[in-house]
């Protein structure tokens, strides 16, 4: 079975001299790291909260960071990531220093025609900037990650480097979203990108601590973070999505929360619910928190 693990490696061709390591594909090996107990201990909480009708779908991917034991339900079903997607944009930012330092020191001026752009999307929560004021491109990283601000996304993303971002997902082997009508993710896949950072395998040592201590600073504290005692860290990125049809009636709400809990064995979680037209995100959120505090109870006892 050691023949089927595989490295996998950034898709750059630039470098002469090195070929860097992101992870390893475990392959048909990740069966001897299967954690069946944990696995069943989730899979049947899942199972009550379909039975209550609570939610329409739920998927939780759990993998200790320095074992690579790793435990999964509905690992490869595909939900929209909303807010997730953040973090890639803050990872762009701080590849692109790399070449050019100055990137992160760019003054940039928050216009009526970018908060158009931010307001587009249905439900999205009202951004904290102010037209016509200039704001530091370190600031508008830390306001988008640690409250989710649209508009610092849109400003950002406005004036990105489309290729260093599109070289993130080419180099995982995941789907570029402006390559797909509706992009959507799953628990599994969107863990590579708390993988590489908690590895430092593709940002330098520095940008990978401070891109995840920016994470641990978040606002949202319901899911991930309220499973767990208040005195251990969690570095994550939560994304909310409501789906409607083309009549604009609700057919489902989403929400997600993905991170590393730094527990003494750190270990990252991803839990992604897709739950009914009228779930309110305090409801869905108690759902992430119940998931949340039974991996953290049971990894805990096991260390």
């Amino acid at each position: 079975m050691i023949s089927n693990i595989k490295p996998i490696r950034e898709n750059n061709f630039n470098y002469k001299f090195i070929f860097p390591l992101l992870r390893y594909d475990f392959g048909n090996a990740r069966s001897y790291l299967e954690d069946q107990t944990l696995e069943a201990k989730i899979n049947d909480y899942i199972e009550n909260v379909y039975q209550d009708q609570k939610a329409q779908n739920i998927s939780v991917y759990f993998s200790d960071l320095l074992s690579n034991r790793w435990a999964g339900v509905n690992t490869d079903t595909e939900y929209h990531p909303g807010s997730m997607m953040k973090v890639l944009i803050m990872i762009a930012y701080y590849r692109e220093s790399q070449l050019d330092p100055s990137v992160l020191e760019r003054n940039l001026v928050y216009t009526e025609d970018i908060k158009k752009q931010a307001n587009i999307i249905d439900y999205a929560l009202p951004s904290n900037m102010i037209v016509g004021r200039i704001y530091n491109t370190r600031d508008l990283i830390k306001n988008m990650i640690e409250n989710s601000d649209n508009g610092a996304e849109t400003l950002l993303l406005d004036n990105s480097d489309q290729k260093i971002l599109n070289d993130i997902y080419h180099d995982l082997n995941i789907e570029v979203p402006t390559e797909v009508p509706d992009f959507t993710i799953s628990a599994k896949n969107y863990s590579a990108f708390l993988r590489i950072l908690y590895n430092s395998t593709y940002l330098n040592d520095t940008d990978s601590e401070e891109a995840l201590s920016l994470m641990t600073q978040t606002t949202f504290k319901s899911g991930l973070a309220a499973g767990v005692p208040s005195d251990i860290s969690v570095a994550h990125k939560y994304g909310e999505r409501v789906d409607t049809n083309t009549t604009g009636t609700v057919i489902a709400t989403e929400l997600h929360d993905c991170g590393i809990v730094y527990t003494e064995n750190p270990y990252q979680i991803c839990v992604m619910i897709k739950g009914y037209p009228d779930a309110s995100e305090t409801e869905l959120a108690s759902l992430i928190k119940d998931i949340s505090a039974l991996v953290y109870n049971y990894a805990n006892s096991n260390n």
